[in-house]
């Protein structure tokens, strides 16, 4: 029997390929980053490494606001004469907001950086703003490659971001740019694959112009709404919430112990995360094919789902809290050693992170987008209250983390109890209606 009439009609098939090629050039351009990380470290200082890790918090966060999550409904209109005013309707609030930013940034530059110890490349603002430019207008373009199927031009342009934003990293650094070379890498790893994304719908967008009207723009605004309304407060919060721990640790503690937290977060995540991604993907794949129609074998499965994952995952952090530090000491050098001591704090919080994450997707069938909210919510609230604790209190940086982990150790086990609760009520609703 042929693969195709396995997995059954065109359209799955269609999908799966699809799936297949962006997570194919998703790990090619993660392989690169990963193996180019030893000789990052040997060429910056954690200082330098800080202010990246700032640059990257501060875009990834300014990113999600730039069009007011219009351009993720780009894929929705079936005709291609809506979607391009909703692709215009997304430059023309990206350009704006870029406006807005370039403002802030020549006004109150040197107040906002100084904030985040970040007061060293002030001269270089201008970075942030094209690094938040050339990261929303890459998103734009690659949400309509999506809608145009055009998956594996954007597992290229993944992979030449990569290559050539690590690549730029570490030439830069041996010409002694220090974190400039940083910046400008993550610069190209952001922005790079915009021009081939347009050289590949050039012509497409030419045939397309003459439908984009003020009204057009106007009517597919309304239909969308519920994209800024819903979407934007809870992305935002969970870009908020995610970078929160690098900038809190820049603001209470420098640039230098900053590069020593991203390092170890991105370590000790970076195994994890790829696994649970993929857990994620598949454990939603299954209960959506299941639905609401049968919430106990929902409940059956996630029980199952999570043992799996804690059992998977136990050995993995047990092996990390024993050999991060030698294993930092011998591969990244001996200056980031605190790092490894980060990781080993770190390492308990990731393991229920990886265990609760794939959970959320339950949510998805018998939640809302408004619990998403609320849970991001509580997440930030806490991380804020952590703040203004360690503000209040000259604590060493080592006890900020410790605490920063318990912190986040409750968190996931509140929201994995939170879910199991949602699941078994709701399981327990509908065999009361059955009866």
């Amino acid at each position: 029997m042929r693969f195709s009439k396995k997995l059954g009609n065109h359209d799955s098939v269609t999908v799966f390929k699809g799936m297949f090629t962006l997570a194919l050039g998703s790990s090619a351009a993660r392989i690169i980053g990963i193996l180019s990380i030893p000789i990052i470290t040997r060429i910056y200082t954690p200082a330098d490494y800080g202010l990246l890790a700032l640059y990257i918090s501060i875009t990834s966060i300014l990113v999600s606001l730039t069009t007011l999550k219009f351009s993720t409904a780009l894929p929705l209109p079936k005709a291609d004469a809506l979607a391009i005013n909703l692709l215009a309707l997304s430059i023309f609030i990206l350009v704006g907001f870029l406006t807005l930013l370039s403002l802030c940034l020549f006004l109150f530059g040197e107040i906002i950086l100084s904030w985040f110890d970040m007061s060293e490349i002030l001269s270089l603002r201008w970075l942030i703003v094209l690094g938040v430019g050339g990261s929303a207008f890459y998103e734009i373009l690659s949400l309509w490659a999506t809608r145009k199927r055009k998956y594996k031009v954007i597992a290229k342009t993944q992979f030449v971001q990569s290559l050539l934003g690590n690549g730029a990293k570490i030439i830069l650094g041996l010409l002694s740019f220090k974190a400039v070379g940083l910046i400008t890498g993550q610069f190209l790893a952001q922005s790079t694959g915009l021009f081939r994304l347009i050289r590949e719908f050039i012509d497409d967008f030419k045939k397309l112009i003459p439908f984009i009207t003020k009204k057009r723009m106007m009517l597919v605004a309304g239909y969308y709404r519920e994209f800024p309304y819903f979407r934007l407060p809870s992305q935002t919060l969970l870009q908020l919430s995610s970078n929160a721990p690098v900038l809190m640790m820049a603001t209470l503690y420098g640039k230098e112990v900053t590069g020593q937290l991203s390092l170890a977060i991105l370590a000790v995540s970076l195994p994890t995360g790829l696994i649970g991604q993929a857990m994620a993907k598949a454990f939603y794949a299954e209960i959506a094919v299941i639905g609401k129609r049968n919430l106990n074998r929902i409940k059956t499965l996630t029980i199952d789902v999570q043992k799996r994952l804690f059992i998977l995952g136990l050995p993995l952090t047990v092996l990390v809290m024993i050999l991060a530090q030698p294993i930092f000491y011998l591969v990244f050098g001996p200056e980031w050693a605190i790092a490894g001591k980060y990781t080993t704090i770190l390492a308990p919080f990731v393991l229920l992170q990886f265990t609760s994450n794939p959970l959320m997707q339950v949510l998805n069938i018998v939640g809302s987008q408004i619990t998403f909210l609320i849970i991001n919510i509580i997440r930030i609230l806490g991380l804020g209250a952590l703040f203004f604790f360690f503000k209040g209190y000259t604590l060493s940086p080592q006890s900020f983390v410790i605490v920063l982990s318990f912190y986040l150790c409750i968190y996931y086990l509140g929201t994995t109890a939170f879910i199991f609760f949602t699941v078994h009520k709701s399981a327990a609703q509908q065999e009361q209606r059955a009866v």
